[in-house]
Order: structure tokens, then C-alpha cells, then sequence
């Protein structure tokens, strides 16, 4: 696949990282409302990147009514211990939605399944056509979603080989954590925005922070990237 930049971006390229920005998660009445979620921040970033034509990869907590992970049903864990969650981000409902602002106009979402083309999706989002691309997940990591590898992999060659990735959104104890720790541990340049995240615990928070930190992630605000 030939490599080129992003229409109206700076070089080396950036790419935003945005972890489950969803109503169940950072709205108020969200069924798991990690408290406060700088859902005002998330809409500034998405703007930000469609004016400069920087794209978004994202993911989005996906599950059916009965999810293992759900206190309310007694779906084995395939590992371990149930954790208890009350229902959330079920796909379909009110819930699992973007939070209003945080979608840019054109945008796709993955299929959490083992295999699908990708091709043209990299394509689309690395020049442009399309400006967000969210992979759907049942558990912390972006990575999760079997298909993720391979389209961040060739999304980061398409635009030169070392995009910066820049990742925000909730919480940073958990998804957030999973996703930096996943991007730097596989090379990838990566940016933490500290005002753009929240997280469930402060003893958490301050642990996920250093642990990103030991693994290469560079911690800075949203001020760095909008300017």
C-alpha cells in the first residue's frame, strides 16, 4: 500500500485515539458513568480533528444482553471471576451510543469478529475519505477486536510508518490504560492526554499513569495537540 499523509496535517502524522466515549460511560445517567468524564473536551478533539483532517480510531464497548462480564445473568467468565458489572453498552440501546459530538461525519465501525477485509478501510481513512474508525470490544483493549492489529498496522504505514498516536476518553484506570499500554508495547509512537481522560479510582488512576509512563507513553494535556 503506498504511504501518504492525511490532507492538512503537520509532519510526522498524528492519528487520535478516542476509548469508548459512550453514554453509558460519560453521561450522568450512564448505566457505568465514570464521574467526571470531560465530555466537552471529547467533542473539542473531534472537531479539532475533523478541521485538520487528523483521523480518529476508536473504540466502543460492544455487548449482547447476556455478556459474561454482566452481574445480572449467569454467564460463565471464560476465565477467572465474574466481575458483577451492571448491564452496560449493550449494542442497540440508548447506552452504548457515541456521546452527541463525538462522531465526525464520516465514520465506520468494526464487527468484533475473527476476520473481515480491511483493505479498503485503511485506505479510506488514511486519505481521508473517511474520518473515524471505531472497533468494536467486549473487553478493556482496543486490541481485543481481532481486527484492530492489522488495521493499525497498516493505517501506521499508510501515513509514513510513525504516526503519533494520541489517546483520550474513559476510564483511564482500565480502557484507556489497555489501549496505550497496547500501542506502546507494539512500537507505536503514543500520547496520553491527561485532561482528556477519568478514571474509576484515584489509587487507580495515579497507577495506570506511572504504568503508561514506564512503558514509553508521553503524558501531556489537550493543549499540545488543539493548540
Amino acid at each position: 500500500m503506498a504511504s501518504g499523509n492525511v490532507t492538512g496535517q503537520s509532519s510526522p502524522p498524528r492519528v487520535f485515539v478516542d476509548v469508548d466515549v459512550q453514554r453509558d460511560f460519560c453521561e450522568e445517567d450512564g448505566a457505568l458513568c465514570v464521574k467526571g468524564s470531560p465530555n466537552a473536551l471529547f467533542r473539542r478533539l473531534t472537531e479539532h480533528a475533523v478541521a485538520r483532517g487528523i483521523p480518529i480510531v476508536g473504540s466502543v464497548d460492544s455487548h449482547a444482553w447476556d455478556a459474561w462480564e454482566f452481574g445480572s445473568n449467569d454467564t460463565p467468565a471464560p476465565e477467572g471471576a465474574k466481575p458483577g458489572f451492571p448491564d452496560h453498552c449493550v449494542k442497540g440501546t440508548p447506552g452504548w451510543l457515541k456521546v452527541d459530538g463525538t462522531l465526525p461525519p464520516r465514520f465506520r465501525f468494526i464487527p468484533n469478529v475473527p476476520a473481515a477485509p480491511i483493505d479498503a478501510a485503511v485506505r479510506e481513512l488514511a486519505t481521508g475519505k473517511t474520518q473515524g474508525v471505531y472497533f468494536e470490544k467486549e473487553v478493556y483493549s482496543l486490541f481485543a477486536n481481532p481486527l484492530a492489529e492489522g488495521f493499525v498496522r497498516e493505517l501506521a504505514a499508510a501515513l509514513g510508518g510513525a504516526p503519533e498516536f494520541v489517546v483520550y476518553g474513559v476510564a483511564t484506570d482500565y480502557c484507556v490504560r489497555a489501549a496505550a499500554l497496547g500501542l506502546a508495547q507494539r512500537g507505536y509512537r503514543t500520547t496520553l492526554l491527561t485532561d482528556a481522560v477519568a478514571g474509576i479510582t484515584e489509587a487507580g488512576v495515579a497507577a495506570a499513569l506511572a504504568e503508561v509512563r514506564a512503558a514509553g507513553v508521553t503524558l501531556t494535556t489537550s493543549s499540545a495537540v488543539l493548540g
